[in-house]
């Protein structure tokens, strides 16, 4: 199984072409060679990882995996091998850990590095959850429910990203292209905007990843869960990029001491893991300013005692915890510094809102053809406003899906429930969410020659 992995995984990262093949194949070269030699060393000093040249191999191997990743985000030519963050972070992780939970093995470590449905945005699952997870595998058996569960969640990552992330993200382009002409609800509408499409396109990966994973019987980490739901920044980073998180605390975090050496050192420490995340995601000081934006609010929110959210959530908390992050994402989003403060003045700017007023070019970024051939056939076409509807509907639809709190994984699993049950009483609604998901994964595939490429896949 595992070699039928490893080759299906090459098989799909070669159609990333042979530059990325290259530098991927030589980050595994290198990193393999380094495990060896770690594996044969702990063999001759009974497993003890304290030993100089243990330190000293998994020290060069991990400054060697961070200078290869910032050679290409910072100093190289500007064409970025795909997923190289992902997997050198994936690289770190199992040299770092190597001989305190996990022993080396070619096949365990080819296969985890490799695995196809993690490597180009994550999450970033560490070793021994891969292998446990592909040692489970049923050999040669099918579970019926693990298929209907994981064609439904990949069937709702598609739809994040194919048709909610895409609508989304045709309008945002449009919007910061020309941001001189937004109106202030125009500049709501394009910041509110962003934060929805990236959230589609990341997590709608990671749907299809896990979705991909529970059809082949395994269970891979959630990276996202309902993150817009959190009532305050520290509980947004529980549920937003969740592997990422879990990285940057147990490798950065910690061996920087954490919170054992005092208040001062805690809050440093944390805003020093804001700043590096903010440089990870980008070069310019766009990102350096939204890492910052998080850090010293979550320096506040752990001033204040505040770091969990409670099992209640308050509206209020919410929507202000939506509306910071968003904020922070149009750094994120802008080309420049000028460009984000452009975006927000308009925002805040109470002259802005004399006149409510949506430009009429911008709403027709969010036009769906599909939808618009259906309200061919009604008298929709001829009202006043029509141009406006599917702007709403994506509008609605999008706010539905982030702040209901149901993730895409427990929605497939209750649509899986209803469509392996034995219930005869349930045929006709087992017949509707069939339909209903059929119809669903059909216009995705239809939709796929107009989807542009993931948001993450060159981080």
């Amino acid at each position: 199984m595992k070699i039928w992995l490893i080759a299906m995984s090459a098989f799909f990262f070669v159609g990333y072409g042979q530059f990325s093949v290259l530098i991927f194949g030589s980050s595994i070269l290198g990193n393999f060679l380094f495990s060896f030699r770690i594996s044969r060393r702990l063999k001759k000093c009974n497993g003890n990882t304290d030993d100089w040249l243990i330190r000293l191999y998994k020290i060069s191997a991990i400054i060697l995996n961070v200078i290869l990743l910032c050679f290409f985000k910072y100093f190289g030519t500007g064409v970025m091998p795909v997923a190289i963050s992902f997997y050198t972070f994936s690289q770190i992780m199992y040299v770092a850990d190597l001989g305190k939970e996990d022993s080396f093995d070619a096949l365990d470590y080819l296969s985890y590095i490799t695995f196809f449905p993690k490597i180009l945005q994550g999450p970033i699952a560490d070793h021994k959850s891969i292998k446990e997870g592909l040692e489970k595998l049923p050999s040669g058996r099918i579970n019926s429910d693990d298929i209907s569960a994981g064609i439904m969640l990949f069937t709702l990552g598609l739809f994040k990203k194919v048709i909610l992330a895409q609508v989304l993200g045709e309008a945002v382009d449009f919007g910061y292209a020309g941001l001189a002409g937004m109106t202030a609800l125009d500049a709501v509408i394009l910041a509110v905007s962003y934060s929805f499409q990236l959230y589609f396109d990341f997590s709608g990966y990671c749907d299809m990843a896990e979705g991909i994973c529970r059809m082949l019987g395994m269970e891979l980490q959630m990276n996202f869960d309902a993150p817009y739901t959190s009532g305050n920044i520290a509980e947004f980073w529980d549920r937003w990029h969740i592997s990422l998180t879990k990285f940057f605390t147990r490798y950065i975090y910690i061996p920087l001491g954490g919170s054992r050496k005092g208040v001062v050192r805690t809050y440093l420490n944390i805003l020093i893991v804001f700043f590096i995340s903010g440089i990870w995601h980008g070069t310019g000081l766009t990102f350096i300013v939204w890492g910052m934006m998080h850090g010293v609010l979550m320096v506040l929110t752990r001033i204040c005692g505040k770091e969990k959210g409670s099992g209640r959530k308050n509206p209020l908390k919410v929507l202000l915890t939506f509306m910071y992050v968003t904020a922070a994402w149009v750094f994120f989003r802008a080309p420049s510094l000028s460009d984000a403060m452009t975006l927000l003045c308009k925002i805040v700017n109470p002259d802005a809102w004399s006149g409510l007023h949506i430009s009429i070019k911008f709403a027709e970024c969010f036009m769906v053809d599909e939808i618009w051939y259906v309200f061919k056939v009604t008298p929709i076409p001829n009202w006043n406003k029509s141009n406006y509807i599917c702007m709403w509907i994506i509008l609605c639809v999008s706010a539905l899906l982030v702040f209901w709190g149901k993730t895409a994984k427990k929605i497939a699993a209750g649509s899986a429930n209803v469509i392996t049950s034995e219930d005869d009483k349930n045929k006709m609604k087992k017949w509707a969410v069939s339909v209903a998901y059929g119809i669903l994964f059909v216009w995705c595939v239809l939709s796929l020659g107009g989807v542009s490429t993931f948001l993450y896949v060159n981080f």
